[in-house]
């Protein structure tokens, strides 16, 4: 036992040493953000256990092998340390999707914490280099055959995961690595398990008239009402949207988003979506409001100042005009009210503008003719919070120079507004949270504007939602949608447009919203 105990001493004291590596990054980044780890009686000595193990069974690689595998494991605890410093929350799995997907939106997280990404990656290198060094050093043994057992313990892992989200989510008594990995075993077992289509009644679609003359949809990007002036809040960011409160023709409501990210939110509203896992509706785009407008005798716009992803590229084959991002020599969203003059309102027009302000980081969309709060970098809340009320301002004005447009020049139009979900800024009644992207109504109070030169609407409620907004749009494009499985339940769905990732249910009484206005 002595001399088997001396024989793998070098393995045994790598693994203590890839252990305190892999654990590194908890402990720095609980210097810097409260309670990033916490340390529980029942798990912290099980998971140093088990990463011990986990160190032991690398430490018999090759040194290729221990590179390889070194690093994914150090990115596991680096990726939920930079996902941590940008939405004070924990990676889940129903968000690993935007991994791959939302590229755009995952660099402008980034650009917005560099220097904790740079940070990051100099702590990533420095580590590997210290784990080549030892092993030079220590010369542990190694067995061909280890790298096999390693990666069957990892292909097989997922397939004893439990599939409903409430089994596991990560949370601060876990280390950092272990919560990333359970979560993307989460999401490669819900993608191994197929979930069985729920049959819904067909909606009915009637064709009641031939639409109002002008329909314009502005939808806008991670815009909170909570954050804006005009809804009550106590920094003036909305100072030309104030001016039009005594206008008649003017009505603004809170409303709840029917996604957390935009390519759900976006496909959702536009198809007028009110279950989640209703995918059969989506195939037959028997209700998606550019083809109804289309077949209504609109010509159809889709002007938008984001890189539309495929999940959303695919609703526009009916537009007759599609501009995007790439098609647009200006930086800003005024791009889109430029385009707009230049349509012929003689015709009968569907327009939908797509806003890109408002998404993090939120200077990089604003014009800095716009910057009024001072915000800097060294205070993340005062820098997320300030930067965002600019970029509100700046749509703020867009939304009354479009509005001053079309009252001053033209007739018989209606407008809506609203936004695709809102966006978190770390305050307690958001649980200190930021971003948007995570399943909680806190990232889906959205705005509702409704302006209309001739056309009145008498909109009652305290709330509204996106799919009451979208049936609204819909008969002003001359259709009246029936959706034979209404309950009075309404819904926001996750990160997965068939309702894998998720979804919240609600209804708009007068026990909603939970803990009325917080703000």
């Amino acid at each position: 036992m002595r001399n088997l105990i001396s024989k793998y001493k070098s393995n045994a004291l790598f693994a203590f040493l890839f252990t305190l590596f892999l654990l590194l990054p908890d402990f720095l980044a609980n210097i810097v953000f409260k309670h990033y780890y916490i340390i529980n009686k029942k798990n912290t000595l099980k998971e140093i256990l088990i990463t011990f193990i986990i160190a032991l069974i690398i430490s018999f690689l090759t040194k290729k092998q221990k590179l390889i595998f070194g690093s994914f494991f150090l990115l596991l605890s680096l990726i939920q340390v930079g996902y941590y410093a940008y939405f004070h929350t924990y990676l889940p799995f129903y968000q690993i999707n935007l991994l791959f997907s939302e590229y755009e939106d995952i660099f402008a997280a980034l650009s917005s914490i560099v220097y904790l990404v740079i940070f990051l990656i100099f702590i990533f290198i420095f580590l590997l280099i210290l784990i080549n060094l030892f092993h030079k050093k220590f010369k542990p043994h190694s067995n061909r055959f280890t790298v096999l057992i390693l990666i069957a313990l990892l292909v097989i892992f997922p397939f004893f995961v439990k599939k409903k989200p409430s089994i596991y989510m990560p949370n601060p008594t876990h280390f950092g690595y272990l919560n990333t990995l359970f979560a993307f075993n989460q999401f490669i077992a819900n993608k191994l398990t197929k979930e069985k289509q729920k049959n819904y009644k067909p909606y009915i679609v009637e064709k009641i008239d031939n639409g109002k003359p002008i329909v314009i949809m502005i939808m806008g990007e991670s815009l909170n009402y909570k954050y804006m002036h005009l809804f009550g809040w106590k920094y003036n960011d909305t100072p030309m949207l104030n001016r039009l409160k005594n206008d008649p023709h003017f009505i603004y409501k809170k409303a709840i988003s029917g996604g957390v990210n935009t390519p759900v939110s976006v496909v959702t509203f536009f198809n007028v979506k009110r279950e989640p896992d209703n995918v059969k509706l989506l195939l037959t785009q028997k209700t998606n409001l550019l083809k109804l407008a289309k077949e209504n005798g609109y010509k159809v716009y889709w002007l938008s100042m984001q890189n539309e992803g495929s999940s959303i590229s695919t609703n526009l084959n009916y537009a007759d005009i599609v501009k995007t991002r790439k098609d647009f020599k200006e930086k800003y969203d005024d791009a889109l009210f430029n385009e707009l003059k230049k349509i012929d309102f003689n015709k009968k027009s569907f327009i939908i503008l797509h806003l890109r302000a408002n998404h993090a980081p939120y200077e990089k969309y604003t014009p800095k003719n716009f910057y009024k709060w001072q915000f800097n970098y060294e205070d993340y809340h005062k820098h997320q919070l300030f930067a965002y009320m600019d970029s509100v301002m700046y749509v703020d004005n867009l939304l009354y120079k479009i509005i001053e447009y079309m009252k001053n020049n033209h007739k018989n139009f209606v407008i809506y507004f609203t936004s695709d979900h809102a966006e978190m800024l770390g305050f307690p009644w958001e649980h200190e949270r930021y971003g948007h992207s995570q399943l909680v109504l806190e990232d889906t109070y959205v705005p509702f504007i409704y302006y209309s030169d001739k056309y009145h609407k008498n909109l009652t409620k305290e709330f509204y939602n996106h799919y009451l907004i979208s049936k609204m749009l819909a008969k002003d494009l001359g259709y009246k949608i029936i959706n034979q499985n209404e309950d009075g339940t309404f819904y926001v769905n996750g990160v997965e447009i068939d309702g894998s990732a998720g979804f919240l249910h609600y209804k708009l009484n007068d026990k909603f919203p939970p803990n009325k206005e917080r703000y």
